[in-house]
């Protein structure tokens, strides 16, 4: 076996052991399936923002024509970025699980949205109004029922992109501090 066949081994295992074991916690406490997500931003100069997510530092910023600096994916950049991320990670995980071996995954994802709405320039949207994705997934698995379960599990249970597909409860909050 070859050291890239053995690390594919020992990432599929891991992914199959973390669900499995997650699944079966969440089984005998149900409670411990409600998981909440924080991100923070702040604006830094113009329209660059810093993120923190967990351990994590990310930038976005806008592109030189809409006002930016570019350095930096914009926000809607980011959630078409974080649809195809979250799709990979479904077929990842459901490929484990079903014993799929998988060459690889590849998401591209476009999406089209008006830019009068931002502009405040005419009354539509200022989101999207289009997403289009389209995902390769290199396999050499022939079982169709297998396969057809891994695209059902890609657009049903993906996280993201029930986000995008179904209203969410989006509630919040501004407030004003004096600055001296």
């Amino acid at each position: 076996m070859s050291n890239t066949e053995t690390d594919t081994l020992a990432a599929t295992n891991r992914i199959v052991s973390a669900v499995s074991t997650l699944v079966g916690q969440i089984q005998k406490n149900p409670v411990q399936a409600d998981a909440q997500f924080k991100a923070r931003a702040r604006l830094d100069e113009g329209f660059l923002a810093r993120i923190a997510i967990r351990d994590f530092d990310l930038i976005s910023d806008e592109p030189p024509s809409l006002g930016g600096t570019n350095r930096g994916p914009n926000p809607v950049e980011l959630v078409l970025g974080a649809l195809a991320a979250c799709q990979e990670i479904v077929i990842s995980a459901y490929a484990a699980v079903l014993e799929i071996k998988l060459d690889g995954v590849d998401v591209e994802v476009k999406g089209n949205l008006d830019l009068r709405g931002f502009l405040n320039v005419a009354d539509v949207r200022p989101g999207f109004n289009s997403v289009e994705y389209s995902t390769t997934i290199r396999t050499s698995e022939t079982d169709r029922t297998k396969l057809e379960q891994l695209v059902h599990f890609a657009e049903k249970k993906c996280p993201v992109y029930d986000i995008l597909t179904n209203p969410v409860n989006v509630t919040g909050q501004f407030r004003f501090e004096a600055v001296n």
